[in-house]
């Protein structure tokens, strides 16, 4: 089967873990479909593959339910723009990847043009909407999931739901770094800081990190405290929050400040080489213990969002590692954070010890129920239903 037309199509990502996804299925698309023309909300990565840009990721970039409501006016502003492309363009389908809160209002806006929109990352309304599980039934033509135990709970509601792979399992199993390739020394205990991608989560974030960090310090001050600032963002986006405005550094050296060594870009590689690491709820949690490393979890966010949150999510843990264990495999730590609990426990599991032996144990079994090939099955799912959908076949 194959798709011979020169025709364009949407897609669509809202953060930069979503990005680098997309990029992914980009490449595999082209593959599957050379002749068609991706555009959309893109990052750096998805520009990088052959995106064209109707707009960039970071205009969607913002946290929490009072936070996406300051945003309202823009956010549909930037929904207008695309919806005017498409209503010029009429793309052949469109690909939204995770970020349901914006991409639930698009897809039903598409579906009325009669587009066929196919959602990459399913929305975990399992955990928080299951009362919009109606928006994935009725307005996508499929949702291709990358979690395995999803996939009873979708079709059980009537959505046509594949689990095609995992992507995190991709990208990080045949990933190989040591310490001197990001330039530190062989030997020197490093623990990874992971505050997030989006701007308004790392303001959230970080304070919290500063405060372990300290408590680490105190305790091993010769450890190395690593953050690796996600792709889109700058040194002058976090620089006031940690109170060092107007300084100018060059980021492709890494730098010093507020007792971190940071990095722009290379989260991966410095889950493989960290000892143990301190990570922000959400899919780097699953890099991390798909790359074997220990890690605590932590989140923050706005007092007001929590509180709707915690009413609204029908879930014992945050973390994706324990979600798919069903089980406490990783500690979480939420909101209210002690940073001398946390300093203890990530200390703890950055040696050998039996909480570090145990923790390895059941990421190497959550990576033996995962898959390989997302990009590439999601891929070769839409050109068939598309294809399908046309009543061609080769």
């Amino acid at each position: 089967m194959s798709l011979t037309q020169t025709k364009c199509y949407l897609i669509s990502a809202g953060e930069f873990s979503g990005d680098l996804l997309a990029a992914d299925l980009v490449h595999s698309l082209r593959s599957e479909a050379p002749d068609f023309l991706p555009f959309g909300i893109v990052g750096e990565t998805m520009i990088g593959a052959g995106v064209t840009p109707l707009a960039n990721i970071s205009e969607l970039s913002v946290m929490g339910i009072l936070e996406v409501a300051k945003r309202v006016v823009d956010i549909r502003m930037l929904e207008q723009r695309v919806l005017a492309w498409v209503d010029r363009a009429n793309p052949e389908f469109a690909v939204l990847v995770d970020f349901p809160g914006f991409h639930f209002r698009l897809a039903e806006q598409l579906k009325l043009r009669g587009i066929p929109v196919y959602q990459y990352v399913a929305p975990k309304v399992w955990a928080w909407g299951k009362k919009r599980v109606h928006q994935l039934r009725e307005n996508f033509a499929a949702v291709l999931g990358i979690l395995p135990f999803e996939e009873e709970f979708f079709l059980q509601n009537g959505v046509r739901y594949s689990y095609v792979g995992s992507p995190h399992y991709d990208r990080i199993h045949n990933l190989k770094a040591r310490p001197e390739d990001l330039g530190f020394k062989a030997g020197q205990k490093i623990i990874g800081f992971l505050p997030g991608s989006r701007l308004s989560e790392i303001k959230a974030i970080l304070p919290v990190m500063i405060d372990i960090r300290k408590q680490i310090a105190d305790r091993e001050p010769d450890t190395l405290c690593v953050i690796p600032l996600a792709s889109g963002l700058h040194w002058e986006d976090v620089a006031p929050i940690v109170g060092l405005a107007g300084e100018t550094i060059d980021p492709t050296k890494g730098w010093y400040a507020a007792g971190f060594h940071w990095r722009t870009g290379h989260s991966l590689e410095l889950m493989k080489v960290a000892n143990s690491a301190v990570v922000a709820s959400g899919t780097a949690t699953l890099e991390c213990a798909l790359a074997g490393t220990p890690m605590v979890v932590i989140y923050v966010m706005n007092e007001i969002s929590f509180a709707i949150a915690k009413r609204a999510v029908d879930l014992k843990w945050v973390s994706l590692v324990n979600l798919l264990m069903n089980q406490e495999v990783v500690k979480e730590y939420l909101q209210h954070i002690d940073a001398r609990l946390v300093a203890d426990e990530v200390l703890e599991i950055s040696v050998e010890s039996p909480a570090r032996s145990e923790m390895v144990r059941y990421f190497d079994q959550l990576t033996s129920r995962l898959e390989a090939g997302a990009s590439e099955k999601a891929a070769k799912f839409i050109c068939a239903d598309i294809i399908e959908r046309r009543g061609l076949y080769d």
